[in-house]
């Protein structure tokens, strides 16, 4: 089939298109053919975007991680938009469960590399210890990815009053929603790897010296 020499849809279209056939239809039911009869053109058409489907998928994961973004400056402590950060990431991870394992192959897929490693960059320029920012990434990603789809699974399903009375009692009276436990979990990663990075190095917290408020940095 010929290819049309001007693009019917645009990439965006397309990607925001297949990341819902992922989401309502699972990875597998993702195809050239399906993505096109969705969006009411013919394959050759997706050609002008992408190469393949694994393409397509690449596209659909980056998409779906685009709100965790490295800030333009320093206005705010680094704390704060590093926790941000932590909630995009979980939200991507539980509302696009089946573009979790693409997600996590993001080095070699080159997805998020640059947003990755401007974090790096800022951490370091805030002056959190060179020694805490690869753990502390790696256990706020890791504990992002399980309380995703712990919250997933757990979403559909609550404890049987006549089989587990006790647990029952517990879950209705739960004094912490999943957010604010994730919150609270992250906090103490982010102040504990610190605090044990900073003991290691015999170095002061936040010893180097800040950036003025006024640099700023080009976002991903």
């Amino acid at each position: 089939m010929a290819r049309p020499k001007v693009p019917l849809i645009s990439k965006r279209a397309a990607l925001e298109a297949a990341l819902d056939i992922i989401d309502t239809e699972g990875i597998d039911a993702l195809s050239i053919r399906r993505l096109a009869d969705r969006l009411g053109v013919n394959g050759a058409s997706l050609y002008h975007h992408f190469q393949n489907k694994d393409e397509i998928v690449v596209g659909a994961a980056k998409l779906a991680l685009e709100e965790v973004r490295v800030p333009q400056g320093h206005e705010e402590p680094w704390q704060v938009w590093l926790l941000r950060n932590a909630r995009r990431l979980r939200a991507a991870f539980r509302d696009h469960p089946d573009l979790v394992p693409v997600m996590l192959r993001r080095e070699p897929l080159g997805i998020g590399t640059s947003q990755l490693e401007q974090t790096f960059a800022m951490l370091a320029e805030e002056g959190v210890p060179l020694g805490a920012i690869a753990p502390m990434m790696e256990a706020l990603e890791l504990y992002a990815i399980g309380s995703a789809l712990h919250e997933s699974a757990a979403g559909s399903t609550k404890p049987d009053r006549k089989r587990a009375p006790h647990m029952a009692e517990a879950d209705a009276a739960r004094a912490l929603t999943p957010d604010e436990i994730f919150d609270l979990v992250c906090e103490q990663i982010v102040a504990t790897t610190v605090a044990v990075a900073t003991e290691k190095s015999g170095a002061k917290p936040n010893s180097q010296k800040k950036p003025p408020a006024k640099r700023t940095r080009r976002s991903a």
